[in-house]
């Protein structure tokens, strides 16, 4: 066939597709567009697929626009994929199982077209495009005007629309008004313009945008377990319109629609996971997709998740095995250090990782910075009660009582509250004191048998074991041992007489009780009533060897008590006679005692009296 007579031409409709003008070519002839591309030397397929070749045959043949048959035609690239306007699409983007038009554009090609009724309707190319469900013209949606898939008639416009002609009122009357939603705006944009490279949902493929956009809508209005099959195409302009307002401000609004999700598992009790928070969203991108295309959605996903969820390495996303933890959940944590998640929970918020708020979640809702409380983590892996850190340094009771009162031991968390009762102690921090003990510790000998413990050291030095410890830290013992045969606090040995030599204390600063009993050749009771009734001056101090409060005398106040005054005894000692005697003369002299001392019944002279009375005999 070789070119067409003019009277056997029809004109090419405004944005028609290649395959609509051959239809409309072939019915001229009566004939299917499948023999009448045959009769003209090639396949009806090769215009379906936008061939070049075949293109420029129907533009010869049939006097037509080689470049208006180009621009609308959609092109094949590789299996199921097309190009059109420069734009990539996919088979998934291309409505073709079904024929769907504008029924005012073809009540207008009827009644505004040339020649025989059959052939004045036309298909537009745009209404191959699936994404985009309304006519910016007319503003109505497109409805399904031909569902015949024989394969001898699909893509055969003419032969499909001519049983639906006389049906045009009916779908008249189905057509909703609506505007093209957002979306439908952006890719008819987008067939026109160039695309700007800038902004986060141009940089996505044609196809890539348009079904971001309508999933991104789906699980936002139809919950994340939508089924796509029961969705109406009502319900995915809807989507669709929803969709292009979260993604066209890119990951902002992406990961708001995440943080949405987050916000609405938080009230289920289902088991944590992304696939459970982001449901159909992350099925799709994870098993029902490999495209890489979707990529820049996946890593928007990928980071959200990492940086607001408790997944760690060993935990994969969309195939890719997650390198750093940024969160941990109570679960996650307790998991990886074996720590028990309820005490966990309660350290976590003695320490402040977690608020008050949070702490009656489910552990796997429950989540803190991993990279802050690293240190901490570490710690509560072998955290232990004050209890249990006397077993774990060797040392006997009470000893891990007074090593926690003297500051040698800390617990990094600090009990004594309604959450947590008793104290938490690292295993490190226990560690690094047994290393501080024993850093300068030799091994024990047969020399070194007079050495002792720190608690039997303590005894007999009589101090207390911390200032034992405070010495050896100090390093102010010479001789410190190390016992092969212990471990821990009890295998340190030390020379209880070099311990005694550091700890004795000050010098009494006077007299003790019972240098003043022989001073003054009296009484344990005496001594005491002369001080208790203030008639001696005294004071306490501590012991400096046994380190007890001691009550002693200095020497110049006692010299002043026996100079102004004595007892009946000593005077009778020193007048060479005994007590009875004695006091007969001082009551004959009328000398009456200074004081008497009730409790032992001793009664004491001021010697200025005896001395005055006596030597004016």
């Amino acid at each position: 066939m070789n070119q067409l007579h003019s009277r056997m031409i029809v004109d090419m409709g405004d944005g028609e597709s290649p395959m609509s003008f051959c239809s409309r070519m072939a019915q001229v002839f009566s004939r299917t567009a499948r023999d009448f591309c045959l009769d003209m030397g090639f396949k009806f397929q090769a215009i379906v697929d936008g061939d070049p070749k075949a293109l420029q045959a129907v533009a010869t043949r049939c006097r037509a626009d080689l470049d208006r048959l180009t621009m609308a035609s959609i092109v094949k690239v590789a299996d199921r994929r097309y190009r059109l306007h420069d734009q990539d699409l996919v088979r998934d983007t291309l409505s073709r199982a079904t024929m769907r038009a504008c029924p005012h554009c073809l009540t207008e090609d009827m009644d505004m077209g040339k020649g025989a009724d059959a052939l004045r309707p036309y298909g537009r190319t745009q209404w191959l495009v699936a994404p985009i469900r309304t006519c910016l013209r007319h503003k109505t949606a497109l409805v399904e005007v031909a569902s015949d898939d024989n394969p001898h008639r699909v893509h055969d416009f003419a032969q499909l629309i001519g049983p639906s002609l006389q049906q045009m009122p009916d779908f008249l009357r189905k057509s909703q008004e609506r505007r093209p939603s957002a979306l439908e705006n952006h890719l008819i944009d987008r067939l026109s313009h160039p695309a700007d490279a800038t902004a986060w949902l141009q940089r996505l493929p044609f196809y890539a945008a348009a079904k971001v956009c309508e999933v991104l809508g789906a699980v936002e209005t139809h919950g994340i377990r939508f089924r796509a099959n029961r969705l109406t195409d009502y319900d995915w302009h809807e989507a669709g319109a929803v969709g292009f307002e979260i993604a066209n401000s890119g990951e902002p609004g992406i990961r708001s629609l995440l943080s949405r999700l987050q916000e609405t598992f938080a009230l289920s009790k289902n088991d944590w996971g992304p696939r459970s928070i982001f449901g159909r969203l992350y099925e799709w991108l994870a098993h029902e997709s490999d495209d890489f295309a979707y990529d820049p959605l996946r890593e928007i996903i990928t980071n959200h998740v990492t940086e607001t969820m408790p997944v760690g390495p060993g935990y994969d996303i969309f195939g890719v095995k997650i390198q750093t933890r940024r969160l941990h959940s109570v679960r996650s944590a307790s998991l990886e250090l074996g720590a028990h998640p309820k005490r966990l929970r309660k350290l976590l918020h003695a320490a402040g990782h977690i608020s008050s708020e949070s702490i009656t979640l489910t552990d796997d809702r429950i989540v803190f910075d991993a990279t802050t409380t690293q240190d901490f983590l570490e710690r509560v892996a072998g955290a232990m009660s004050l209890k249990e850190v006397g077993q774990y340094i060797n040392a006997p009771r009470p000893h891990e009582h007074l090593l926690y009162e003297a500051g040698f031991i800390k617990p990094f968390i600090r009990g004594g509250t309604e959450t947590l009762k008793v104290h938490a102690f690292a295993k490190q921090d226990l560690d690094a004191f047994l290393a501080r003990l024993l850093a300068h510790a030799t091994n024990a000998g047969p020399d070194d048998n007079s050495m002792s413990s720190i608690p039997d050291a303590a005894k007999r030095a009589n101090c207390a074991a911390a200032e034992i410890v405070q010495l050896i830290f100090d390093r102010k013992l010479s001789r410190v041992r190390r016992r092969a045969d212990e471990f821990g606090y009890l295998s340190v040995l030390v020379d209880p007489d070099e311990v005694k030599h550091h700890v004795r204390g000050p010098e009494l600063q006077g007299l003790t009780l019972r240098a003043v009993e022989r001073n003054l050749r009296a009484s344990s009771a005496a001594v005491k009533a002369l001080i208790s009734s203030n008639h001696l001056t005294s004071g306490m101090m501590l012991n400096p060897v046994n380190r007890c409060p001691q009550r002693y005398v200095r020497e110049a106040d006692l010299h002043d008590f026996m100079a102004k005054f004595a007892s009946i005894d000593t005077l009778a000692r020193e007048l060479g006679t005994r007590r009875k005697p004695i006091r007969s003369k001082l009551d004959a002299l009328d000398i009456v005692p200074a004081f008497v001392l009730s409790e032992v019944d001793l009664p004491f002279y001021d010697r200025r009296t005896i001395a005055k009375k006596f030597s004016k005999r």
